[in-house]
């Protein structure tokens, strides 16, 4: 099972970095970014679950798990805030690179 969450993790690393350099590259957020970034969102939960399952399904608040949690929850906010400005609030489709390039460095 740590073979199957290292792998998930690592392929949401790989979904994303490809998304938001794209997107940054470009300077405007298109549909198949916002459908990456919930590719690696799904990756990256399915593999922290399998870890926290592995742990013993503790969570100990060391720098590693409030980090973790901060990462998961920006993923979150970016997948979604993509799906919105995409959907609702297209004038900011050449300004939301920005926000994702912070949540990806997170």
């Amino acid at each position: 099972m740590l073979v199957i969450s290292i792998i998930l993790v690592n392929l949401a690393l790989i979904f994303y970095t490809i998304s938001i350099l794209n997107e940054v590259n470009r300077k405007i957020l298109l549909p198949w970014h916002a459908v990456m970034f919930c590719v690696g969102l799904t990756c990256d939960i399915l593999g922290t679950l399998i870890m926290y399952e592995i742990g013993g399904s503790t969570v100990r608040l060391g720098i590693h798990d409030i980090l973790g949690c901060i990462a998961l929850l920006l993923m979150v906010v970016n997948a979604i805030g993509s799906v919105f400005v995409l959907k609702k609030y297209k004038n900011l489709l050449t300004k939301f690179y920005k926000s994702s390039i912070f949540a990806w460095a997170i």
